[in-house]
């Protein structure tokens, strides 16, 4: 899954407006999602007005479908309400599986920023920087990072 925006929720939005509508249902689940990101209020408005003007524009990226979303903003939440040693763990090796592959600055800091918003930005550093050891490649991307992975390469 290709990353379609510099943050989680506004990948969510992309992926909400597949078809070019935002339903009910579609809003709804953008809030779970805004609950197990523990987005407030003011920063969900600054997302959504950023991709309202793409939009507008008509540079908004858009995903394939509104199952897609379904299915990332449910990989996102398993991913925030397991034990933090597993989600720490993936976001750790993650880090280092980008570091072998061969991390560029820039994909680092995009991957970075992602990370922060899903809380797991400083287990990711710490992989990619080797913190604490080596940590093992990644054999599987979970659907939650696969966004991220895509932005740094592991994903074709």
């Amino acid at each position: 899954m290709k990353a379609l925006g510099p943050n989680p929720f506004y990948h969510a939005l992309a992926l909400a407006w597949s078809d070019g509508i935002m339903t009910a249902t579609e809003f709804a689940q953008l809030d779970a999602l805004q609950t197990a990101l523990g987005l407030s209020d003011s920063a969900r408005a600054e997302i959504e007005s950023k991709y309202e003007e793409a939009l507008v524009a008509n540079t908004a990226p858009k995903g394939e479908s509104a199952e897609s979303l379904v299915e990332w903003i449910d990989a996102v939440r398993a991913l925030k309400s397991v034990h933090p040693d597993i989600s720490s763990g993936l976001a750790r090796r993650l880090g280092a599986t980008a570091l072998r592959a061969g991390i560029h600055p820039c994909g680092y800091i995009v991957a970075y920023d992602w990370m922060t918003h899903l809380g797991l930005d400083r287990p990711f550093a710490e992989g990619a920087w080797m913190v604490g050891g080596v940590a093992p490649a990644l054999t599987a991307v979970p659907l939650a990072l696969a966004p991220v992975a895509h932005t740094l390469n592991l994903l074709d």
